[in-house]
């Protein structure tokens, strides 16, 4: 009666590192003034209104959750110095951000069983049992993507292919797998072209594709960089699909001269959907996020935050009811999960096994200057034939 008095009291849970009587505090390690920067805010923006909904509610195991949000600015150096700091106060990491920033901290994470989302789709992080990759990895997304010029007629058995992809290897590598595996299945000619993080001119390289015939084009870089290829092929007279990996593309570059040629060519592939989508809970995020950031510029990357929170929330649920939030008990839930229901924000999330994809779908979209967040559904989750065939 006493405990009742002073209000419900929290259920009890073995907790360790990050968690108290009040509050689970979970990390962010986040690029927010970097190339990634319009990127990592939004998703960061996204973590956060998911953490105020489930807050809302009552919070996980009587506790409210809390994020210690830290800016790497895209530095690996620096990033590793921030996470070394954060790690004995959290239990767990909501985002990180970077390929390179992930492998270097990942020894680290696994010896203290930190549990971590990264925000990266590469197949590479497949396997490993502290990683929630959420969503399709980019060479799914690429080969749905692929699948449906396809379906459209758009590409025929001996036609050439290209891809204009990054040298990190767990972006534009992995995104490369997914057109050489369409390649080989449907009897394409590939030409792929790698280009460093740096490249700023792509005049070479859409030349060579345009002479060698390209029919469509797959773009695996940083968003300034598919900036500046879409607007030379345009330039130059290629009007072909640009096939844009999600992290591609910013919807700040519609106002921008090139914007006219996003419209026209460009094509995401993604599998989350974007903000401005017609679902109900696209659009009960949409209107969270203009009433919590009035100034915020909308983005995909908000509803992929947003979904992060849902998977990683739903985790902590079921770490709660099996009274155990310790970094163990959490990891022993995470691969308990299966069908984790994002509202159709994504197809539902599988974590049971880390060593497949929590999703096969996706979503295939198009710029649009006129829709919040720049992008709309013109083909809805789908799982090709060719990704079946690729995860077996």
């Amino acid at each position: 009666m006493a405990a009742a008095a002073c209000g419900t009291p929290s259920p009890p849970a073995k907790t360790g590192t990050g968690v108290s009587n009040t509050a689970i505090r979970l990390g962010v390690l986040s690029d927010l003034s970097g190339p990634f920067g319009p990127l990592g805010e939004a998703v960061v923006q996204g973590n956060q209104l998911y953490v105020d909904k489930l807050n809302a509610a009552g919070g996980v195991c009587g506790r409210k959750v809390e994020l210690d949000v830290q800016d790497t600015g895209f530095d690996t150096d620096k990033a590793v110095q921030l996470y070394f700091k954060m790690e004995p106060t959290v239990l767990g990491l909501l985002q990180v951000v970077g390929s390179d920033i992930t492998s270097k901290i990942t020894p680290d994470m696994l010896q203290q069983q930190v549990m971590a989302a990264p925000t990266s789709w590469s197949s590479d992080l497949l396997g490993n049992p502290y990683m929630v990759v959420v969503g399709a990895t980019y060479d799914l997304d690429v080969i749905n993507s692929f699948d449906y010029l396809v379906r459209q007629g758009m590409l025929h058995q001996g036609d050439v292919i290209g891809h204009i992809y990054n040298d990190d290897p767990e972006y534009g590598g992995n995104a490369l797998l997914g057109s050489q595996f369409v390649a080989d299945k449907l009897g394409l000619q590939l030409k792929a072209i790698q280009v460093a993080a740096t490249k700023t001119d792509f005049t070479a390289e859409i030349a060579q594709l345009k002479a060698a015939g390209a029919k469509a084009i797959a773009i695996s870089t940083y968003p300034q960089q598919t900036a500046v290829a879409v607007g030379t092929a345009a330039a130059i007279g290629l009007n072909v699909p640009f096939l844009v990996s999600n992290p591609g593309f910013d919807p700040s570059v519609l106002a921008s001269p090139v914007g006219p040629a996003f419209q026209q060519l460009v094509l995401v592939s993604s599998s989350v959907a974007p903000f401005g989508a017609k679902l109900p809970a696209a659009e009960e995020l949409a209107t969270a996020y203009k009433a919590k950031f009035p100034n915020g510029k909308p983005s995909m990357a908000v509803d992929y935050g947003y979904v992060v929170g849902i998977g990683y929330g739903a985790i902590l649920k079921r770490a709660c009811d099996e009274g155990d939030l310790t970094r163990p008990g959490v990891q022993k839930a995470f691969h308990e999960l299966t069908g984790v229901d994002t509202g159709g924000l994504t197809a539902p999330l599988l974590f049971s096994s880390s060593n497949y994809p929590s999703s096969r779908q996706s979503f295939v979209l198009r710029p649009n200057p006129k829709t919040a967040g720049g992008l709309d559904i013109v083909d809805p989750l789908k799982e090709s034939d060719l990704v079946r065939q690729r995860i077996g």
